[in-house]
Order: structure tokens, then C-alpha cells, then sequence
């Protein structure tokens, strides 16, 4: 059985020291998020993935510690702390001499899904909670007037959050509103809503959006944050949400903990024209 290698092997040739005047641009540019991410995340990663999908049912115990070292291509230490994380998250119960036990979470705990945009702002204001970082008046940085397509220098609303559910936070957001809708929304009259639904009641129209999605790493304040590890993966999300005018109303930039969080839109197959294609279902 080969084993699943976490990390990238270095070929011998490229195992000498670099220069003197350090590692060249296009080799810090290519280096993967595999080269950055401590190898214990990775596999407590693929291992909270399985636990979440059933792979281990609870009454049987989980491979053990050398299975999962020889699998990995990693030391039992490295194996011994993914298992830690899971077990402070209550994914897995270790019984002494039994061996370790998935725990999955219950069918109600499954990720936050902010696919839609009204649509899944009831379910964000239910299950979960927010904690306020800042909320206040400041010049735009330029690239964010740039996609709220005001002038340079603009004064805005940035509203930055924490949001959690049951099983801890999920996600760090910045909310960037221009005038007029920034007057619209205080902080007393937000508190747990989204800032969309504050601005739908009223008045405010939202007829479009457009979203961005992308990974990054957690850098030291993000991990605090969302109490993870630095340089743990994220998910990275804009989005711009438009009026009926096609003006911007409303920019958030997101970071999401991808254990937590799922991101998901109905496809329907479009069989016009030549060559079919999936489209987005409304």
C-alpha cells in the first residue's frame, strides 16, 4: 500500500542551500500551500473531512495511530496532535484501551451555507452569533471605493465581525457601505442581523451580486480570531451586492474556516443552442 505523502518531496538537485542572497522570486511565487500549512493541520484536515462525511461509523474505532502515521507519511507526534484538535473539538473520543472513536456532530450542527444571498439571512441570524470589532466612519481604502465605484477618498461605514454558531466562530468579515446607505445602519439597530437584511428593511432594494471566491492562509490576528492555527486555510469571499440601478450597495470581504462553512448554488442544465451548459438555477 503506497503511503498518502503530506507535503512536496524536494528532488535531490534542489536540496542545496539557496544563495546567499536567498531563495529566488519564482520559487517563494511557487511555493503551495502545502510548503506553509504545519503538516499536524493537514492531516487533522483530511481527518475532520472524513470523520463530517461518516467514514468511521461510532460504535467501531478509528485506524490507529501507526495506520494513520504510515498513511500520512508523518511521525505518530504529528499524528497524536491532529487527534488532539479533533478531540478539543469533540470529533473524536479516545477510550484507553479501546482505541479512538469518531464523534460526528449532530445533523443539525452541519456548515453554514451562505450560497444565496436573502435567502440564507434568516438562517445566518438564527443560528448564529456576532461579535463587533469595529464599527465606524473612515476613508475608503482605494481599492474598495474602486469596487463600490464612488470617487477616491470617499467616507464610508466598515463594519468588521466575528461571527459564531454553536461549535465556535467561522468567519471574519469587513462591510464596507458608501453614502447613502451608510447612514441607514447603526450599530444599536444591527446587533445580530446582517447588514443586508438592514438595508432591505429599509427600503433598500438588492437586486444582483457578484462574489469572488478564493483560498488564503490565516495570518496571526485571523487565527486568534477564529482560533485556529496561523497559516491554517481559508476561505477568502467578496462580494458586491447591487441596487436595481446596478449601483454598488454593499461590499463584504470574508474569511471563512472551510471545516465550517460550505458554499453552495443550485445548477440546472441549459439545453439551448449547440453546446449545453450548466447554469446557475434561480
Amino acid at each position: 500500500m503506497h503511503a498518502l505523502r503530506i507535503g512536496t518531496a524536494v528532488p535531490q538537485e534542489m536540496s542545496r542551500r539557496p544563495p546567499k542572497d536567498g531563495p529566488t522570486r519564482a520559487a517563494t511565487r511557487d511555493r503551495g500551500i502545502s510548503d506553509v500549512v504545519p503538516r499536524y493541520y493537514q492531516v487533522y484536515s483530511v481527518l475532520q473531512q472524513r470523520i463530517r462525511a461518516g467514514v468511521w461509523p461510532p460504535e467501531g474505532p478509528m485506524p490507529t495511530e501507526e495506520a494513520f502515521a504510515a498513511e500520512f507519511g508523518v511521525s505518530r507526534v504529528t499524528i497524536r496532535r491532529a487527534l488532539d484538535m479533533l478531540e478539543q473539538e469533540q470529533l473524536v473520543v479516545r477510550q484507553q484501551g479501546r482505541g479512538t472513536f469518531a464523534a460526528p456532530p449532530p445533523a443539525d450542527g452541519a456548515p453554514m451555507n451562505f450560497g444565496g444571498l436573502l435567502e440564507s439571512v434568516a438562517d445566518a441570524e438564527q443560528r448564529t452569533k456576532v461579535h463587533v470589532l469595529s464599527f465606524g466612519r473612515v476613508v475608503l481604502p482605494d481599492d474598495t471605493a474602486r469596487l463600490l465605484e464612488c470617487p477616491l477618498r470617499s467616507v464610508g461605514l466598515r463594519i468588521e465581525r466575528v461571527r459564531s454558531d454553536p461549535g465556535g466562530p467561522f468567519s471574519y468579515t469587513k462591510c464596507y457601505l458608501r453614502e447613502p446607505e451608510a447612514a441607514l445602519v447603526t450599530r444599536q439597530a444591527l446587533g445580530n442581523r446582517t447588514v443586508l437584511s438592514m438595508l432591505v428593511a429599509a427600503g433598500v432594494p438588492a437586486a444582483a451580486a457578484e462574489q469572488r471566491i478564493s483560498a488564503t492562509l490565516a495570518d496571526v490576528d485571523v487565527a486568534r480570531l477564529l482560533k485556529i492555527e496561523v497559516s491554517a486555510p481559508l476561505i477568502r469571499l467578496t462580494r458586491i451586492v447591487r441596487n436595481p440601478d446596478g449601483r454598488p450597495i454593499e461590499l463584504i470581504q470574508g474569511l471563512y474556516r472551510p471545516d465550517r462553512y460550505e458554499y453552495r448554488v443550485k445548477l440546472s442544465r441549459d439545453r439551448g443552442g449547440e453546446a449545453p451548459q450548466w447554469m446557475l438555477k434561480q
